[in-house]
């Protein structure tokens, strides 16, 4: 490439001291113009020293220090809007990459100019093992990392995806600002995945190139915090990107479905026997995983389905939200009074993060419908144009037979199949 592009190559830092020298040493190493590129450390209000130890080590790194820590999703807005350069490069501070990975990375635009977001190839840190070749995402919202652990995948190839891995990220920076940048609510999960389809289903492009590699010490930071805390993101942030980006006719099935779907979660993380909640003596028995049901059970006024169909025809997304939160304080918050609320004596709190993330999710359905309005106003691809992007819609976010088999049995009663198979 005869001019090179300008680059702000941004790393987020979390308390990051330990990890942080491999990651910066590879940055300053670049072969890259020194006058075209720009090393910028946002750190996250770190308690460790990160600071003084970038500001004493790397001179030619620029350091941009919040107050606090924003997450993942805001920290890097916060980078994005005081970067100098025509295009952004995300990485974590848990990664290295040789020194002509820029040079690599950026060789991708000359020949797609017509591309805005590019993602690249991460393995693990000893370069043994497929950390990211591409993600997929089920209907639930939830996002995976294709052939993650492989030696080798036919899919690492260039091609397009539903959206880049946040740690491996070049985007233009304009672009970037321009469809809001990582939804700050998502504070850190996920963030990535709803960038990238909001793109998409505005008609941009995001394609994955295997000419670059980054090689990742996974979950670094994440490590610092309780697995339940980690999964109210997890689980409320795949609510927040199905609710913005679905069409109404998809969202109208997939809702309900990833509501249940969550809380069939919960219910097995707690190993509770159903059969000690139940009246009926001759109530049928689950059906076997060979034999999946076809029909979901009925309420007073039709299935839950039809009943959201028809809140939505009557009052939007918003009456549909709140009549969920208010089947959730019903039949699910109602019922953990008590010693539940204070996490362990009645359910554990991997369990009850489920339904921490429902809550919050019911709480922010004001801020995501302003979201979503304005998102659909300017679709330009159906959720039939993606669907082939989303590579494993169907696909269940735990492994565990029971789950599985509820999987597939909610999921043909309520019609997703028929509404995400790829045409």
């Amino acid at each position: 490439m005869s001019d090179l592009p300008r680059v702000s190559l941004i790393i987020l830092n979390y308390n990051g001291r330990a990890v942080l020298d491999r990651c910066l040493q590879s940055a300053v190493a670049l072969e890259y113009p020194a006058d075209r590129l720009e090393i910028l450390l946002c750190d996250n209000g770190s308690t460790d020293g990160s600071v003084d130890r970038v500001t004493e080590r790397y001179p030619r790194v620029r350091v941009l220090q919040l107050e606090k820590n924003y997450g993942f999703a805001e920290g890097n807005n916060r980078a994005v809007d005081a970067a100098r350069q025509e295009w952004v490069a995300f990485v974590n501070n848990d990664m290295w990459f040789a020194p002509s990975w820029l040079r690599d990375f950026v060789s991708a635009i000359d020949e797609h100019p017509e591309i805005d977001c590019f993602t690249c190839r991460i393995m693990n840190w000893n370069g043994t093992a497929i950390d990211f070749v591409g993600g997929a995402i089920n209907f639930e919202g939830h996002g995976f990392q294709l052939d993650h652990g492989k030696t080798t995948s036919p899919l690492d190839r260039e091609r397009r995806v539903i959206a880049p891995c946040g740690g491996a990220t070049l985007i233009k920076r304009e672009r970037f600002c321009a469809v809001g940048g990582f939804d700050p609510l998502y504070f850190s999960f996920f963030e990535d995945t709803d960038l990238g389809w909001r793109l998409n289903l505005l008609g941009h492009d995001v394609l994955y190139t295997p000419r670059a590699t980054t090689f990742h010490r996974e979950h670094a930071t994440a490590r610092k915090f309780p697995a339940h805390r980690l999964r109210v993101l997890y689980e409320r942030n795949a609510l927040f990107t199905i609710y913005k980006n679905l069409e109404d006719a998809s969202l109208a099935l997939a809702l309900p479905a990833a509501l249940l779907l969550s809380n069939e979660r919960a219910l097995l993380l707690a190993k509770i026997s159903l059969g000690d909640f139940q009246i009926e003596a001759d109530a049928p028995a689950a059906p076997a995983a060979s034999e999946p049901a076809d029909a979901t059970p009925s309420e007073p006024g039709g299935s839950l389905v039809e009943k959201s169909r028809r809140a939505l025809r009557e009052g939007g997304w918003g009456a549909l939200a709140a009549k969920g939160a208010g089947y959730l304080r019903a039949h699910g918050l109602a019922a953990l009074r008590g010693p539940a609320l204070h996490g362990g004596d009645f359910l554990p709190n991997i369990s009850l993060s489920h339904y921490v993330a429902m809550h919050q999710f019911a709480e922010r359905v004001g801020e995501l419908n302003e979201k979503r309005r304005s998102l659909q106003a300017k679709r330009v691809r159906s959720d039939q144009d993606l669907a082939p992007l989303f590579a494993e819609p169907f696909r269940p976010t735990w492994n565990d037979p029971e789950y599985v088999r509820f999987h597939g049995q909610l999921s043909r009663a309520i019609g997703i199949r028929d509404r995400f198979a790829s045409r």
